[in-house]
């Protein structure tokens, strides 16, 4: 009896399990590759937690080096026609929405990046609609609990939510840009709020909050009437009458999420819905991995104070595109270093006479090297992952920005004294030397030590945090109380625009009421007095001169 009703246990319980497993449907942007490595980690989550996990990309070829955990189900739409996003191709036929060869140019921080990026992917969008609308077409037909879209360079993924009128997380893989808090309504005053890409910190002053401003307007500009429009017009063009305005669509996401953890931007207002979850790729590394590896004995017979340091250009440098004095001046200053071990993620031509102390390879383990106790530095260029890695482990960083993006998250440390900052993008033999000698000051790592306190010091994971929210949509359906009024208003009643001139007009008519009964009162006592001169006064007159003359019939009066 007692094994019939432990049987009868488990077997409901497993059925209430299987019921509780849901269909979810992920789609990163396929024209950054780095989005596609940290989605992977929700994705992985999620199977763990029994859902069933779709993921969608659409571009010109798989991203193969970035595997999916086993268990997801991948649709690709290949692409076979798309002029802007072939330009977009470097050597080796990586997506590179920077131009690599402009990359080094002191007075260049490509601007415009991020329209490049919203433009390539309109065209695969384009090509997605007229290629593959059946398969697209079935994809809205399937049924999904949520849906896990990314908020940057994905038309297509923001089509099929509108379509399919379904319950979206709208994942911001950078940090909360001005056009994403535009959207689910988080403040973002421009007094105090840097906007990305401007490399301004939270210290304003007044010209660089004018600046801001200015910059601000056009960041919404560029979303709203540039993006927008043209997304809207190739909606309408496929799917006429069927779909809303598309800042309305991004507007209705259920829950935004951001790919940075809650202390490390620099401090600032949001709506409920908005959750933090940059970094949910970190976790502790085991050494039994890689122990037995060449890179493992390089840098384990390392200098027990001295160390080693990871230089690190993640998917942005090429280094084959670098320009040669470049390359030969952070050479000699690792050769000058001969006491301190270098580790360079390096995959350009192969180096002539490398310097005994250095190790290269295209690919490294970089969260098992920042983790480990002799590595001192991390040159970076300033990718978001591989900051926020950093930071997780304690490693201060040596920022090397070549773009806006990549300065403004290098940004977040040096404003906390948690690394330096290399200003220059051709640096001197000398200023590599400079910022290598300078990381060893102890300041820096205790400053980096206090900011990894604060941002590991969490009750949850970023990766239980950004899974429970995706398991809460698809539980609650809704989260209407994350929301607020300020979704149905429009620009001037948000901004008090209308309640504004209101104001002004209700003060305007009184002073005029004022000035125009000040002028009544005026022009009354005027006559009053002017009625008194000529009638009142004179009358009086009259009547005594008279009594003057007639003095008899004053006294029979």
């Amino acid at each position: 009896m007692t094994n019939y009703i432990l049987f009868l246990f488990i077997f409901i319980f497993s059925i209430f399990d299987e019921s509780f497993g849901a269909n979810i449907l992920i789609s990163p942007s396929w024209l950054s590759p780095v989005h596609r490595f940290t989605m992977r980690e929700l994705a992985a989550e999620l199977l763990k937690r029994n859902h069933s996990v779709t993921w969608l990309e659409y571009g010109l070829r798989p991203h193969d080096s970035i595997l999916l955990p086993k268990g997801v189900e991948e649709i690709f739409l290949r692409i076979e026609n798309a002029p802007r996003v072939t330009a977009l191709l470097n050597q080796k036929g990586k997506i590179q929405l920077t131009s690599n060869s402009q990359l080094w140019q002191e007075n260049f921080w490509e601007p415009v990046e991020k329209t490049n990026g919203w433009l390539a992917s309109l065209d695969l969008c384009r090509a997605v609609l007229k290629e593959h609308k059946n398969a697209f077409d079935k994809l809205v037909q399937k049924e999904f609990a949520a849906v896990v879209i990314d908020d940057l360079y994905n038309p297509c993924a923001l089509l099929h939510v509108g379509l399919q009128k379904s319950l979206f997380v709208y994942w911001s893989m950078t940090g909360l840009r001005t056009e994403s808090a535009w959207a689910n309504q988080s403040p973002s005053p421009p007094s105090y709020i840097p906007v990305p890409g401007t490399g301004l910190t939270d210290e304003l002053g007044f010209w660089s909050r004018i600046y801001n401003l200015f910059a601000y307007l056009r960041e919404l500009y560029i979303h709203q009437h540039l993006i927008l429009r043209r997304m809207d017009k190739l909606f309408e063009k496929h799917y006429p009458n069927k779909l809303p305005e598309s800042f309305a669509i991004e507007r209705n996401a259920s829950i935004n999420f951001v790919n940075n953890p809650p202390i490390f931007d620099f401090a600032r207002p949001y709506m409920p819905r908005v959750n933090f979850v940059g970094g949910l790729h970190c976790r502790n590394q085991s050494k039994n991995k890689w122990a037995d590896t060449k890179l493992a004995q390089f840098i384990n017979n390392s200098n027990e104070e001295r160390g080693f340091i990871i230089i690190t250009g993640g998917f942005t440098i090429q280094w084959a595109n670098a320009p040669k004095d470049v390359i030969e001046n952070l050479l000699g200053a690792i050769r000058e270093m001969n006491d301190t071990r270098f580790v360079w993620q390096y995959n350009g031509p192969a180096l002539q006479n490398p310097p005994s102390n250095l190790f290269t390879a295209e690919w490294l383990p970089q969260q098992q090297l920042l983790a480990h106790p002799k590595c001192k530095g991390h040159l970076s260029h300033g990718g978001l992952n591989s900051v926020i890695e950093s930071v997780w482990h304690g490693t201060p960083i040596i920022g090397w920005p070549l773009t806006a993006t990549a300065k403004d998250n290098l940004l977040r440390v040096t404003a906390r004294q948690a690394g330096l900052m290399i200003e220059q993008k051709r640096p001197t033999e000398k200023q590599f030397l400079s910022a290598f000698k300078r990381i060893y000051i102890k300041f820096y790592k205790e400053e980096m030590l206090v900011f990894q306190d604060m941002l590991i010091d969490v009750p949850y994971t970023e990766l239980n945090h950004s899974a429970f929210w995706v398991e809460f949509i698809v539980r609650h359906q809704e989260v209407p109380h994350a929301r607020s009024g300020a979704d149905d208003l429009n620009i001037f009643q948000y901004f008090l625009v209308d309640v504004t001139l209101f104001l002004i007009g209700c003060t305007l008519l009184s002073i005029w009421l004022l000035l125009n009964l000040l002028k009544l009162t005026v022009r009354l006592l005027c006559w009053t007095i002017i009625y008194l001169k000529c009638c009142v006064i004179p009358n009086k007159s009259k009547k005594s001169v008279i009594e003057k003359k007639d003095p008899i019939a004053k006294k029979k009066d």
